[in-house]
């Protein structure tokens, strides 16, 4: 199959559509430092990624399942297909065509999934899913930009197990909705707290025209740690357009969380985290008027105010276990901006 049609089959995968591009890091469950395949062609440096151990953990971190274990044998599939097939990209010119050793790399792992998936649904790690779901897609997209042909069996059958997963996760999720009837209890990402701009319809501060905004802005300090809100796995982990450097997480019960405006990543797409994790460093790319943290919370699908599941105290107060910090007015340019006066 010709390389146009293989990509065109990748298109059909869920992904942003951003106005840049887009800094692609294929899932990485090695203890080796991640490798771009493709150099940003707009976006800045984020300079070097600081390696930390992956968790690792028997049962999925957060909300699952009760009789839900995380499959070990999965997992090293994932991480064995993953290494063998960045060496074999390492080892060929663009263009050239899939060697027969990656075509076996990808049968190995498409028998590794089918096992998976024989497992019951009231037995699957949501999360298991996830790092599978991502891991393919990455990885094709990839051989996709460095082959010069795919085998068009071979692209059938990873769209398929794609399919496949997506469908064993609704069928997880409807189990859930029986075991789990709350979100996750979500914490504040960046500390101290001081709420620059609120959910909801206003002025863009830098295209001056009343647009929704998504999320919450908190003022930051350039280079600042920005937290996990919540145990999850990583979904995305690059540049997205006016967002710049983003974090997706996906948390439990249909929830994701964003982190964007970061200057620096500090994970990878398909790394489990808990509550409290380093995702980046708090910065100003992409659009926006100044460093701080765009923060934003879904459920289902749709936005929601990210400030219901943090919490809001009387008077305006923001709480923070034991710590209560007043909310200040926003500057005129609310994103990114410090109020007067204050110091995060």
């Amino acid at each position: 199959m010709s390389r146009l049609v293989a990509l065109s089959l990748i298109a059909l995968l869920p992904a942003c559509v951003t106005s840049r591009a887009e800094d692609k890091l294929s899932f990485d469950e090695a203890f080796g430092p991640p490798s771009s395949v493709e150099e940003l062609a707009e976006a800045p440096a984020p300079g070097p990624v600081r390696v930390r151990q992956k968790k690792r953990a028997e049962t999925a971190p957060g909300k699952d399942l009760p009789t839900a274990r995380t499959s070990p044998e999965l997992q090293a599939a994932l991480t064995t297909f993953v290494n063998h097939a960045r060496a074999y990209r390492r080892q060929m010119q663009r263009g050239s065509p899939m060697p027969p050793e990656q075509e076996a790399n990808w049968e190995d792992v498409s028998e590794a999934l089918d096992s998976f998936l024989e497992r019951p649904a009231e037995k699957t790690s949501s999360l298991d899913i996830v790092r599978a779901r991502v891991t393919l897609e990455a990885e094709l997209e990839e051989d996709a930009k460095l082959y010069g042909d795919i085998p068009e069996t071979l692209a059938q059958s990873v769209m398929q197990r794609v399919s496949l997963l997506s469908s064993r996760m609704s069928e997880v999720r409807r189990l859930m909705v029986k075991t789990v009837r709350e979100v996750p209890r979500f914490s504040w990402p960046i500390f101290p707290v001081s709420v620059t701009s609120h959910f909801g319809e206003r002025s863009h501060p830098i295209l001056g025209e009343m647009r929704d905004h998504l999320g919450i802005d908190l003022a930051a300090r350039r280079g600042q740690a920005v937290l996990a809100a919540a145990p999850g796995v990583v979904l995305n982990a690059g540049w997205n357009g006016g967002y710049g450097y983003q974090v997706e997480i996906q948390h439990a019960a249909r929830v994701t969380t964003r982190y964007s405006h970061l200057s620096r990543l500090m994970v990878e797409p398909g790394e489990i985290l808990e509550r409290g994790d380093v995702v980046g460093l708090a910065g100003d790319t992409g659009m926006a008027t100044g460093v701080h943290l765009h923060f934003e919370l879904w459920k289902d699908g749709r936005a929601e105010d990210p400030m219901e599941e943090l919490g809001r105290g009387d008077e305006g107060s923001v709480e923070i276990g034991s710590v209560s910090v007043q909310e200040t007015p926003a500057p005129t340019k609310q994103q990114g901006r410090r109020p007067v006066g204050r110091r995060p």
